[in-house]
């Protein structure tokens, strides 16, 4: 007999997002972007969101702290590759695939809201 509190759990969770143990959530991937994937994770009061794939070169990781971004749109402009845009207030990645790894949205940041590993 299936536990209630699982069926509950699976009803609220519409879009079947993956939940680990850690509360980190996976986004199934964008369709604009071939294997990319988005994980969210509350860290201290921070919404993180982790993008990772394959970059021009070798593999990427790029964090965006949600709650740091104001939105100044520095890393989207100064972006030779085109990888970042704005959503409403915050930077999103959607081309990873693109990314060099040059780092200039990090160093542009004001606001140390995004890392690229």
């Amino acid at each position: 007999m299936p536990n209630q509190d699982n069926q509950h759990n699976a009803n609220n969770n519409p879009n079947n997002l993956k939940l680990n143990q850690s509360a980190d959530v996976t986004i199934p991937n964008y369709k604009s972007c071939d294997s990319i994937e988005i994980t969210v994770k509350p860290v201290n009061k921070l919404t993180i969101k982790q993008y990772t794939g394959m970059g021009k070169k070798e593999r990427v990781q790029i964090d965006i702290v949600v709650n740091y971004c104001k939105g100044c749109e520095l890393c989207v402009a100064f972006c030779p590759e085109e990888v970042l845009v704005m959503n409403k207030e915050t930077a999103e990645v959607i081309n990873i695939s693109r990314c060099t790894k040059c780092n200039i949205c990090e160093y542009l940041c004001p606001d140390f809201s995004i890392s690229v590993e």
